[in-house]
């Protein structure tokens, strides 16, 4: 990673930390494919800050590690000699992440918007879900092919939702600190 890239990696954790710290909550764009079939590319995810103590296992935080953002769902979280870390995992990955420590959790997920629609951030899995995660987890070709159909999906939505010059389009409220204090 080049010195420009890694300054501007360390400015957006730095700056999400602020911004879950002053305003409590903080929207951002999925663009991995880790957490597929819960989490898609250009979902719109509603980070909240969060007390670390309160995270339990199923939810869907965000945890920043080497000037990266990572949001995986918690499968545990152990207390090894009076300090509790969180296991992580993307549903569609294989291994668990290294632990997670509090100073390194930013929030937890509340709210999931997918084409413009609010879409379940559900703390437990069904079987199927971990059954489709388990065969996106090691099928390159099902994972590209559902990911081309995403894509194309999400193009036709943005198509046919366009508005007219002259017209409105509602939007998803952003969350300002001065909003909050109100």
């Amino acid at each position: 990673m080049s010195e420009g890239t890694a300054a501007r990696e360390e400015n957006k954790c730095s700056l999400a930390a602020e911004l879950l710290g002053c305003c409590g909550e903080l929207r951002l764009r999925a663009t991995g494919t880790s957490m597929l079939p819960a989490l898609w590319p250009s979902d719109l995810i509603t980070i909240r800050a969060e007390e670390f103590d309160r995270v339990a296992p199923g939810d869907i935080i965000l945890y920043a590690r080497g000037n990266r953002f990572f949001i995986h769902r918690v499968v545990k979280a152990p207390v090894d000699n009076g300090c509790r870390t969180l296991i992580t995992r993307g549903d569609a990955l294989a291994e668990n992440d290294p632990p997670v420590c509090d100073h390194e959790f930013l929030g937890k997920a509340a709210r999931v918007h997918r084409l413009g629609r609010p879409v379940s951030v559900r703390q437990s899995r069904s079987i199927w879900r971990q059954v489709f995660a388990a065969i996106l987890s090691r099928s390159d070709f099902v994972r590209r092919l559902l990911l081309h159909l995403h894509a194309t999906r999400t193009r036709a939505m943005n198509f046919h939702s366009r508005v007219p010059v002259g017209f409105t389009q509602e939007r998803l409220p952003m969350t300002t600190c001065d909003g909050l204090h109100r």
